[in-house]
């Protein structure tokens, strides 16, 4: 497993920290120190665990408008309005052209 490892300056020292998939920091002399004692770090938490994925529903079961889709499908005058809207963006693209 890789994990993204953000290392800065701290305390005439180095911090290194992370948050996937576990939030730790470890702190060292050096920049490679405070990597080293992370990964260390790591290597103990994640011993016994197990980082797995877990999907969360967003709250709502579909788009709320998903419920109105398709109802004109069948209306017998449905072809002639998509039609009528078609004529109708043809001319205003036409009349935004003209001078």
């Amino acid at each position: 497993m890789d994990m993204t490892v953000f290392i800065e300056p701290q305390n005439g020292g180095f911090k290194a920290s992370t948050s996937q998939p576990v939030t730790m920091e470890a702190e060292g002399a050096s920049r490679e120190e405070a990597l080293q004692r992370l990964q260390e770090l790591a290597r103990t938490r994640l011993a016994d665990g197990e980082v797995v994925q877990v999907p969360l529903p967003n709250g709502q079961s579909s788009h709320p408008w998903m419920k109105f889709a398709g109802v004109w499908k069948e209306h017998p005058e449905f072809d002639q309005f998509q039609q009528n809207v078609l004529e109708y963006r043809h001319s205003l693209d036409v009349s935004e052209t003209e001078p």
